[in-house]
């Protein structure tokens, strides 16, 4: 890996659109002419240059100062405002472009009561309810510091939920070694235009890439599906950078603890 000092900085901003033309699928290094010498620059290099995909405004790690969440020690946290737009990305494998965005009950409460009250999503998240209901869950997220409720948007069209969580002082911190900055999501597609395999592997790359970007302290990404819930199991085990770990309980359900590392993630061809 190259020294990451200013130089190579200001290269990566000034080369935006030509990495992200030359990094198509398959594609591992690209040599950029830089006066007298050769700078080659890897994939894994170009993936984790935040600038290229994180759209909330770059700014400096905050000093960790901690607090007390139910009697786990963590550190504080700092969320997005609703309608925050957090990532952007063009998938080359599905011709799309996902985004993420903070959920803002003004623009997105109906479609996400629609979603509620299909039995295809509400037979894993049991959040069937009137609109009101939905709206009290909504603004719930919103103002929890250790969780951000995101829409996904494919082509700009609302596709799917998603909530991303610091696993600390979360209700899976207890079940497993979590550290500081451990994150985990929940989803659902709730758009049917937008399921299947290959959609559904862009949006979960698009998820873990965003979340090692947002803060370079996050080592491990955690996610705990229900034990039956085979569509998300078998796509886990088709991605090599998942690996299962265990099966649990929590009070309301048996789950499957997976874990996604960012060295597994970024060392490989995989985004």
């Amino acid at each position: 890996m190259h020294e990451f000092n200013p130089v190579l900085r200001n290269i990566f901003l000034k080369q935006e659109k030509r990495l992200k033309d030359h990094f198509r699928p398959g594609v591992s290094n690209v040599d950029i002419q830089l006066q007298d010498q050769v700078i080659n620059i890897r994939r894994s290099e170009f993936f984790q240059f935040p600038c290229f995909w994180v759209k909330s405004p770059e700014r400096a790690l905050y000093p960790v100062s901690w607090m007390k969440t139910n009697d786990v020690s963590h550190p504080v946290r700092y969320n997005p405002g609703k309608n925050a737009l957090l990532y952007e990305r063009y998938i080359y494998e599905i011709d799309k472009t996902v985004t993420f965005r903070v959920i803002d009950p003004g623009k997105d409460l109906a479609v996400f009561s629609s979603w509620h009250n299909n039995k295809r999503v509400s037979v894993y998240w049991e959040l069937e309810g009137s609109v009101d209901k939905h709206r009290e869950y909504i603004e719930k997220n919103l103002a929890d510091p250790h969780l951000i409720p995101v829409i996904m948007e494919i082509n700009g069209e609302p596709a799917g939920y998603f909530e991303f969580y610091w696993t600390k002082e979360d209700r899976l911190g207890p079940y497993y070694d979590s550290h500081d900055y451990d994150r985990g999501f929940h989803f659902l597609i709730g758009n049917r235009k937008f399921l299947g395999i290959k959609n559904t592997d862009a949006a979960l790359k698009c998820v873990v890439h965003y979340l090692f970007l947002d803060d370079p302290r996050t080592i491990k990404i955690m996610a705990e599906p229900r034990w039956d819930n085979q569509k998300v199991l078998q796509y886990v085990d088709s991605f090599p950078v998942w690996r299962r770990i265990k099966e649990f309980d929590f009070p309301h359900k048996r789950a499957v603890l997976l874990e996604c590392t960012r060295e597994r993630l970024f060392v490989g061809e995989h985004l």
